[in-house]
């Protein structure tokens, strides 16, 4: 199992865990059947009501915390996770005290949070069971709470499991060369393979400084939203960009690893501009 760790300011950090040899349980077997189901609910138009509620519903997922979603992906005991030493993967930016550190804050911070409210949204699916207003329409307020429920008790749980591998000290933290010189503004070597995406725009070499802890990293186009809205420049600007990610995804050959990432990206530059007003 790897834990990726890439910094997204020098003080917020995006975080991705990456298992193996994981076997689905029941529980995780049918979150993935819902949401395969949900996901076709993407070709809908915008203007249908179908549309509406899938684009709605994203947003509510969008919103929820990265730390979840990080927690979410670490295996559990009752999936097979058989793991005797985590490789934390980290960019000589970074030193193994301070990431332990963090590491070992987190989880005591998220399992009491998950396991209290994994208990609310469980007291309210009585309460959202009720809202079946039109039989054909789906009570999608209990199957949010539903949702929800199984996030926490997932988000726990691996919480839970990382904190056990940090008290044994099953880990070690790896530097990885390649990421240590992407963030010294240097380029990662081009990774050509059939899974691998083409991004647009991309070349072999970049700007100087382009991604290293001494500029900012051109803007993507949330970023871009974000200062047109009126909001402050950032005292903490990223040192990465959504292009960074998309390559790093490219680079490590691992299908979640940019859809987590970035996520958390736009979460601590939507946060850091909120604190900056």
């Amino acid at each position: 199992m790897r834990i990726f760790v890439i910094p997204i300011t020098r003080a917020r950090w995006a975080l991705h865990c990456h298992p193996v040899n994981a076997v689905p349980t029941r529980m995780t077997k049918w979150a993935a059947k819902a949401s395969d189901k949900w996901s076709k609910w993407a070709v809908y138009p915008r203007n249908t009501w179908r549309g509406r509620i899938y684009t709605y519903g994203e947003s509510l997922m969008d919103r929820i915390d990265f730390r979840e979603y990080f927690l979410k992906e670490i295996p559990t005991k009752s999936e097979g996770a058989m793991v005797r030493k985590v490789d934390i993967v980290v960019p000589s930016l970074l030193n193994e005290s301070q990431v332990i550190g963090e590491l070992r804050l987190l989880v005591q911070r998220q399992i009491p949070y998950h396991g209290r409210w994994m208990k609310y949204c469980c007291y309210m699916l009585p309460v959202s069971s009720l809202f079946t207003l039109v039989p054909i329409i789906p009570n999608f307020p209990f199957f949010y709470n539903l949702f929800r429920v199984y996030s926490h008790y997932k988000a726990r749980h691996g919480a839970q499991y990382l904190q056990h591998m940090l008290d044994e000290n099953s880990y070690e933290v790896v530097v990885d060369s390649e990421l240590s010189r992407w963030y010294q503004g240097e380029v990662l070597p081009q990774t050509s393979t059939p899974d691998s995406r083409t991004v647009a725009g991309d070349s072999s070499a970049r700007a100087p400084g382009y991604s290293s802890i001494n500029h900012s990293p051109e803007l993507s186009d949330d970023d871009q939203r974000t200062l047109e809205s009126g909001a402050p420049l950032l005292e903490d600007p990223p040192l990465i960009s959504d292009n960074d990610i998309t390559r790093m995804a490219v680079y490590f050959q691992l299908p979640l690893f940019e859809p987590t990432i970035r996520r958390a990206r736009h979460q601590i530059v939507a946060d850091l501009s909120k604190t900056s007003q």
